[in-house]
């Protein structure tokens, strides 16, 4: 393969993993719209700042999973399934037991990520230890 068609086929990948992120994060918001969530207007320019942040963030899920242990309210609800009060209850899970020691401690009977739940976000997180 060719350098010029090697950084083609690179370019192509990042383009459908923004476009995966793009239609992950509407989904998301068109779910969250539909269960009656009220919604918060913003200026034109702030949406187009936050869905840019939103994919940016997404995109960055795909290459690196975030630690458990640091993961902040925002980035928790990056997540697929995972809203503002399942985030906090995983912050909540997290502050109880001080921290985790492995992302399976989210299959617990106190989790408050059901097992289907956590199948599907395991990917995406790890727990770092830093000694």
């Amino acid at each position: 393969m060719k350098l010029g068609n090697a950084s083609t086929f690179i370019e192509q990948i990042l383009v459908l993993v923004l476009m995966v992120g793009c239609f992950l994060l509407a989904e998301h918001q068109l779910a969250s719209h539909k269960k009656g969530r009220a919604q918060v207007s913003f200026k034109k320019a702030a949406i187009a700042d936050n869905l840019q942040d939103a994919c940016s963030a997404r995109r960055l899920l795909f290459f690196r999973p975030m630690d458990i242990n640091s993961a902040s309210f925002e980035e928790l609800t990056l997540l697929p399934g995972i809203g503002e009060i399942t985030a906090c209850r995983v912050i909540q899970f997290r502050k109880s037991l001080g921290f985790l020691i492995s992302v399976e401690e989210l299959d617990t009977i106190n989790s408050p990520l059901n097992p289907k739940l956590l199948g599907a976000i395991a990917p995406y997180l790890a727990v770092e230890f830093d000694f």
